[in-house]
């Protein structure tokens, strides 16, 4: 289906940019026009988020507890997810909340390894504080970031004995790529500048005797190289820029790339110093976002579907269901399965996860079950009551943007009474609205962006 209208094009971006949005919130998007979103979702600091901060500031009270006990450290454990879905499903500033996520992944690090909840949800905070401002910030801030330390163990890399796993991840997935033209001797170079860092209740802090002050020779550059000095040579890399780039494209865009895009979106990465809010605004409004080769073809995250799915119908619900099924569907947050993070893509789709995301679907359909969507009450606030086709397409708008061929919409038509026999009472009363949410819930077209 070709992007040819203001609406379509519009839903398009915010299925890339959004982890699903209220039927209110898209009509503000599409009043907007494409260059509108794409400015409005550039600049959070506009919009009043107050609705999600009270929310979240009822689920993270236990990040605010002390001393660090076990038994803190449970209640912290319980709240660590929560507390972003929380966020998730009640955010009106949605890249910047798209961005921490890109960015946790690209950054992966795990709880299963770092253990402590704290230091996972203080990185949380860090990645959504630096997610659209400047590179090289973000890298040094993640660099001495204590949960990152635990991760690829800096926090124990000496004069010594140093120890190469940040400094090779920093290299090959952080900023300059697997291909990024650094050698092993780079890599062991780089480790020196990073020693010196370790925990001290879990407060980083840099003890002089553990640091290597020799000079190093780091991608050609040679100088008495610390964490900051390697961290502004890797951020200001001409190789960085189009890592990144490269990567942003087949984040938003599409998953085999665009090589025109990249190459603009890593020349204004390095005219601007890394501004990450300058090189998405490139990215967003580029032609390549609207062309065929860029719909529906990122399949999504179970995060996506289920955040998505229940803020279309608008469910209260405190978090806990969505975790618990996005990780039936092999994905939990804060638990990437390794430092490359989620192989995304293909990589969703089994027989296993297929039946989760069914499941998912029915649970929130279900006639009278514990998490179900008041349907009715949704069509009914919004005023779509008169007839079966009026059902079908506000609903296939609202979760597919419309692109259901006319075969589906006539199933969907049917599935409430069919266009001659339809009555909205009885369809609540019955179910079949329910049904017909299903239905839509499950077609291969909601699954894809």
């Amino acid at each position: 289906m070709a992007l040819t209208t203001t609406r379509s094009k519009v839903q398009h971006l915010l299925r890339r940019t959004t982890f699903g949005v209220l039927r209110a919130e898209l009509e503000e998007y599409v009043a907007l026009g494409v260059e509108g979103s794409v400015e409005r979702l550039l600049a959070p600091e506009s919009v009043d988020d107050g609705a999600a901060q009270a929310a979240v500031a009822v689920v993270d009270a236990p990040f605010n507890l002390a001393p660090d006990t076990d038994e803190v450290k449970a209640q912290q454990r319980q709240a660590l997810a929560k507390t972003w879905y929380t966020r998730l499903l009640w955010t009106r500033r949605p890249l910047l909340e798209r961005m921490t996520y890109f960015w946790h992944d690209h950054f992966a690090t795990a709880i299963g390894k770092v253990g402590n909840p704290l230091p996972m949800h203080r990185q949380n905070e860090t990645l959504r504080a630096h997610a659209l401002g400047s590179f090289e910030p973000l890298l040094l801030a993640i660099t001495r970031d204590p949960a990152m330390m635990a991760y690829l163990d800096n926090r124990s890399n000496a004069r010594t004995a140093p120890n190469e796993n940040y400094a090779r991840e920093l290299m090959e997935l952080h900023t300059l790529g697997e291909a990024g033209g650094y050698t092993e001797r780079d890599i062991k170079e780089a480790a020196r500048a990073l020693t010196g860092w370790r925990l001290q209740d879990g407060v980083p802090t840099f003890q002089v005797r553990q640091h290597d002050p020799g000079v190093k020779t780091i991608l050609g550059q040679t100088g008495n190289f610390n964490d900051e000095a390697l961290i502004a040579l890797l951020a200001r890399h001409p190789r960085t820029a189009a890592h990144i780039a490269d990567k942003l494209v087949r984040f938003f865009v599409r998953p085999s790339g665009s090589e025109a895009l990249t190459r603009r979106a890593a020349e204004t990465f390095m005219s601007t110093g890394g501004n990450i809010r300058e090189v998405m605004r490139v990215i967003l409004l580029a032609p390549e976002m609207f062309e065929e080769a860029s719909y529906r073809v990122i399949i999504k995250a179970p995060v996506d579907l289920v955040v998505g799915a229940t803020r279309a119908l608008e469910i209260p619900t405190d978090g806990v269901p969505e975790h618990d099924a996005a990780r039936r569907m092999g994905q939990a947050l804060y638990d990437p399965p390794n430092p490359a993070g989620w192989p995304g893509g293909p990589a969703w789709i089994n027989a296993t996860t297929v039946l989760a995301r069914s499941n998912y679907a029915s649970d929130l359909t279900k006639l009278k079950a514990k998490h179900t969507g008041d349907i009715p009450g949704l069509l009914r606030r919004h005023g779509v009551t008169s007839s079966a086709e009026s059902v079908a397409d506000w609903v296939l708008d609202l979760l597919v943007g419309g692109d259901a061929p006319d075969s589906t919409r006539d199933i969907l038509i049917a599935h409430v009474g069919g266009r001659a026999h339809f009555d909205f009472e009885r369809a609540a009363r019955e179910g079949t609205l329910h049904g017909m949410v299903y239905l839509a819930l499950i077609m291969p077209l909601y699954h894809v962006a």
